[in-house]
């Protein structure tokens, strides 16, 4: 029998020190990109009353995927399972009189009952930005060139963000004249990549040329700028005509931005979370089956909560983009600190007394605690992959250890005064 107290439930993992540590490193850099921009951090609750994630006017996750409980009034409640619908309420409750345009940035868990999708994490981490009040291809750019900027700043060099457009792709749908069930079917199944069974339905159905010959085509409609010029051959839709146009003014953007080389279009991009009003994206790299930033635009979402304003923003996959950075970058889990201190009853004080100078001064050291043997703590030295040990036999005398690639474990007798010559050197 499966004994629970020493396992995680589906879905969940421990983050062991190194993990911990990258993750830690990667989220400090992708700060740093946010705060460069102007982004300020809000946080949000663990869990909320289930309608700011459930409420069927904004479309988020479905209640199936949320874990739910009652609090002790009855009311429903549900682990935080989509970071963006909070921190619209925030927006629209803290900030009701602010001038926009409003720039917020989280970090956080966030939850979905996920089991029965195999390999999918029930609790994942979140990093992310809300550009609220501010509309038009010059905001829809910022963001994009924000996340683009963070997934770098990790240390990952392979990756492209693909781009969509849900006007443009509601307006196609449109002008196939097909029933609302047909084109949610028709939606459904190019949302899934089940190109066959697009093209059954295109055949089914009474469309005409033009139009079919463009949904024939939406497969191949991945790529850059000429990708935008090439499909205003297919459509002669105004609205998609426009959706185009705004896609090509983004593109000028984001050249300027000088990430231009890392995004693509991709026209036959289905909406996931149906508040997304015009660009939706998806950014990916190798190593991971995932997209590992998820965005988009959503105008209609903060209006729910009393604050009419227009918005655009994406989250991060934390975890993910760490498991594939430590691969490509070592120094993410690299510790700072590289030495020990250790002691025998004699030296205890002049240790201690040294130790906490360096630390005053920003210099991390840990305190062995292995005890008097000096051998012992060669051996936790090597262990733990530091390169130095100072073992104080006395208040004067220490023992400085070295473990070197070229020599192995070197060492040599000093004094506290050498050790004070040394810091006199170095400033």
């Amino acid at each position: 029998m499966l004994d629970f107290k020493l396992h995680t439930p589906i879905g969940v993992k421990d983050l062991l020190p190194e993990e911990a540590l990258v993750k830690k490193n990667v989220l400090r850099r992708i700060e740093g990109v946010f705060e460069s921009f102007g982004y300020r951090e809000v946080e949000s609750p663990m869990f909320e009353y289930i309608e700011v994630f459930s409420d069927e006017k904004m479309g988020s996750i479905s209640p199936k995927e949320m874990f739910r409980f009652f609090d002790k009034d009855g009311n429903l409640i549900a682990l935080r399972s989509d970071m963006t619908p909070p921190i619209a309420r925030i927006a629209a409750t803290a900030f009701q009189n602010y001038e926009n345009p409003l720039r917020f940035c989280y970090y956080g868990n966030a939850f979905r009952d996920s089991k029965s999708y195999q390999g999918k994490k029930s609790e994942f981490a979140q990093a992310g930005i809300e550009l609220m009040g501010a509309y038009g291809a010059a905001a829809d750019a910022e963001v994009i060139a924000v996340a683009v900027k963070s997934v770098l700043s990790s240390g990952i060099k392979e990756f492209k963000l693909n781009i969509g457009e849900v006007n443009f792709f509601n307006a196609i749908l449109e002008e196939t004249g097909l029933s609302k069930e047909v084109q949610e079917d028709l939606k459904d199944v190019i949302g899934h990549r089940n190109y066959v069974g697009m093209e059954k339905i295109i055949e089914e159905n009474n469309i005409d040329q033009v139009t079919k010959k463009l949904f024939m085509e939406l497969p191949k409609l991945v790529g850059g700028k000429d990708i935008i010029d090439y499909t205003r051959t297919l459509t002669k839709s105004k609205a998609a005509l426009n959706a185009l146009d705004e896609m090509e003014s983004l593109y000028d953007i984001l050249s300027v931005y000088d990430v231009s080389d890392y995004v693509s279009f991709d026209l036959s991009m289905v909406n996931q979370l149906n508040y997304y009003t015009g660009i939706i994206f998806r950014g990916y790299t190798y190593g991971t089956g995932y997209s590992i930033v998820d965005g988009g635009r959503y105008d209609n979402l903060v209006k729910q909560f009393g604050k009419n304003i227009p918005s655009v923003g994406f989250g991060i996959k934390i975890d993910e983009i760490a498991k594939v950075a430590a691969e490509e970058n070592p120094e993410l889990s690299k510790r700072n600190i590289s030495a020990i201190i250790a002691y025998t009853n004699k030296g205890m004080a002049s240790a201690l007394k040294t130790a906490l100078k360096y630390r005053e001064n920003g210099i991390n050291i840990e305190n062995s605690l292995v005890g008097d043997d000096i051998e012992k703590n060669i051996e936790y030295m090597k262990q733990m992959a530091y390169e130095s040990l100072l073992f104080f036999i006395d208040e004067n005398n220490i023992t400085y250890v070295r473990n070197t690639e070229e020599y192995g474990i070197v060492r040599a007798n000093i004094t506290t005064e050498d050790i004070v010559v040394a810091e006199k050197e170095a400033e």
